[in-house]
């Protein structure tokens, strides 16, 4: 065997080694949850079903791409202080965000009827300071975060129900905002996304979507991820 033939065989077999390298390590994606209630799929009529992470792993599964979810950290009552403690106490959560490259974060909900609830004589003016307070661990939480976290983020918002409470859907207004302000380009608007409120919501007194407004949003984070 000639020298131009070794080469040849030698610079084949780099490259085989190189593509199958870049094939498996795109091809496989560890996605990590922080949410709560939301997070889980409830649908409109409190049952838990399948989430937009459900769907989402489904998607890139289809097209050959290995997934894992992670949703250990991602629970129905769950709020900003309780996954902030378990960030600064856990050794755990601190591997598994240093080994994830795709982030989903969807909380703060709860912080804000925790709060409401408190409240006896609801105002425009006491809401806002409870608003400050939930700002303030929002972003001691992804200041703890990216101490373990480089990678992309999604923000996922809430849904005002239509009956709700008029503070209740002002919070979560606000909610959103600061939601929206700590990652605009990965934040997803439900409010927008599922503007057509009578296909995705068939509880007008629940802020639980069903089934096809979960796949609108895995498709959402799709297209975010894709985008990047």
């Amino acid at each position: 065997m000639n020298r131009k033939v070794k080469l040849f065989i030698l610079i084949l077999l780099s490259l085989s080694v190189y593509i199958v390298y870049q094939n498996t390590s795109h091809n496989e994606k560890k996605v990590l949850l922080i949410g709560d209630s939301f997070s889980k799929g409830i649908n409109s009529y409190g049952i838990e079903e399948y989430s937009y992470t459900d769907y989402y792993k489904e998607y890139l599964e289809n097209n050959n791409i290995k997934v894992s979810v992670n949703k250990e950290y991602s629970s129905t009552e769950q709020s900003i202080f309780q996954i902030l403690d378990k960030i600064k106490t856990n050794p755990k959560i601190k591997r598994d965000l240093l080994e994830t490259n795709l982030l989903i974060i969807n909380i703060g909900y709860n912080d804000l009827l925790y709060k409401l609830s408190l409240e006896k004589n609801k105002s425009y003016n006491n809401l806002m300071i409870k608003i400050r307070e939930i700002n303030t661990s929002y972003k001691e939480l992804l200041k703890e975060i990216k101490k373990y976290y480089k990678e992309q983020v999604i923000i996922i918002g809430y849904y005002e129900p239509n009956q709700a409470d008029y503070y209740e859907n002002l919070g979560i207004r606000e909610l959103n905002k600061i939601l929206k302000k700590s990652n605009e380009q990965n934040f997803i608007d439900l409010k927008t996304l599922l503007k057509e409120e009578k296909k995705y919501y068939l509880n007008s007194n629940s802020n639980y979507p069903n089934r096809l407004a979960y796949q609108k949003i895995a498709q959402e984070i799709i297209t975010k991820t894709l985008e990047k």
